[in-house]
């Protein structure tokens, strides 16, 4: 077939959602992937030697939310709760940071969420009275977590002001400890039972449209014609250049989506996951023995444990401004400062951790040119850009994916939630 009801454009969850939704309702759905397999920045790898999957890519689930929770139910996954326990090296020792999540929704509650927008960087300017504590704690999560520049990111898009707090299961992490790729499986198996069709290997140089017809163009020269189009691609594929490997264009370009791009960058992360052949960190934890997450002052601020298995692996992240100058760096300068930092945080030698070693994965989403990037962030005067993107074209060009989800922007949760949400639409 070459004319569909409907074509989606990317893989990844957002657009398997999207075409699940299109394909129950008994419409005839394309669904067109540029590599190789599906899931997009959901990507486990499964290695022969290592004790469990592999994520290079979205790892957590945050929250108990219904949009990866009713899926993983569904598939018969197992979901684990990792303990909420953070510590941070302070003065040579590890020392537990207390109520994580409350301390940054107490802070965020202070930004304005109307009027003039500005920066992370002038709000913490205007801000002199908070504690040194505090603003350590918040330029560490809009860099590491947000993966954003304080010079950046935008105030209103953090701001929580006037909202009630969080429950405490909307603040829970958890993960899927049989792979975060069985999320995507389930998804492709319902699209799949419902009709829809798949084709991977299968590049988009060109989604040329008018009211009611759009014309995709692949890079092998095949045509596909549709009477709409849902495109899942991710912010920094939208802003390529044209021309470049793995850029789509748009003809017409429309005006409110140039708009929204305008307002919305991809944050960048480097993130190495390591095997050792022992837990040496253990020695350093005494009481705090159920600690997950670990937080040091070097360029990787966070690493984090398989928690809640007990298993000899670390994962050692990178965001913002610090992920950007590590990416400038050899592959083998930024191993050596994640294992530097984790010989720092837990007071190891750095010969015994080299020693320790076994194995090494990481993947750089910043050269993938299918995704430019780890996930979006608002740019300051962009806290209505994802609203914008994910505004409908003339009935016929639906945008989907994380970055069209303000409140749960760079989370599987928002990408499946918005998937869903433009098929909805489109089938109106």
């Amino acid at each position: 077939m070459t004319h569909w009801d409907f074509v989606v454009i990317g893989g990844g969850v957002a657009g398997l959602a999207a075409a699940d939704v299109l394909a129950e309702s008994g419409a005839s759905v394309l669904l067109l992937e540029a590599r190789a397999r599906l899931g997009g920045r959901v990507w486990t790898r499964r290695v022969s030697h290592w004790p469990v999957p592999i994520e290079l890519g979205a790892e957590f689930v945050h929250g108990r939310m219904p949009a990866v929770m009713d899926v993983a139910r569904e598939a018969g996954l197992p979901v684990a709760r990792i303990p909420d326990v953070h510590l941070e090296l302070r003065r040579g020792r590890l020392r537990e940071m207390h109520d994580t999540w409350k301390r940054f929704e107490k802070l965020t509650r202070r930004m304005r969420s109307s009027g003039t927008d500005r920066s992370i960087s002038d709000f913490l300017a205007s801000h002199r009275g908070l504690s040194h504590a505090d603003r350590r704690l918040l330029a560490s999560m809009v860099e590491g977590y947000e993966a954003a520049p304080l010079l950046r990111a935008s105030e209103k898009a953090l701001s929580t002001a006037g909202e009630a707090d969080s429950r405490p299961a909307e603040r829970e992490q958890l993960r899927v400890l049989s792979g975060y790729d069985g999320i995507v499986n389930a998804l492709a198996r319902r699209l799949r039972r419902h009709g829809g069709h798949v084709r991977l290997r299968t590049e988009v140089r060109a989604i040329r449209w008018r009211p009611g017809r759009v014309a995709v163009e692949t890079a092998s020269g095949r045509r596909v014609e549709a009477r709409r189009a849902i495109v899942t691609l991710p912010v920094g594929v939208l802003q390529a250049a044209s021309g470049s490997r793995g850029a789509v264009r748009l003809d017409p370009f429309p005006d409110s989506t140039r708009r929204a791009l305008c307002g919305i960058a991809m944050g960048q992360v480097v993130r190495l996951v390591f095997r050792f052949r022992e837990s040496f960190w253990r020695e350093r934890l005494g009481e705090n023995d159920d600690a997950s997450f670990f937080h040091g002052r070097g360029p990787f601020r966070t690493l984090w444990s398989a928690a809640p298995l007990d298993l000899p692996m670390l994962t050692a992240w990178a965001g913002g401004p610090a992920a950007s100058r590590l990416l400038a760096e050899g592959a083998e300068t930024v191993r050596r400062e994640a294992l530097q930092t984790i010989a720092e945080v837990f007071g190891a030698p750095r010969s015994r951790v080299r020693r320790l070693l076994v194995d090494v994965h990481a993947h750089d989403w910043s050269r993938d040119p299918f995704s430019r990037g780890a996930y979006s962030y608002q740019l300051v005067g962009g806290s209505g850009a994802p609203a914008l993107l994910a505004r409908p074209v003339a009935r016929t060009l639906f945008f989907a994916g994380e970055a069209t989800a303000p409140d749960e922007s760079g989370t599987v949760t928002g990408a499946i939630a918005s998937g869903r949400r433009a098929a909805r639409r489109a089938l109106r």
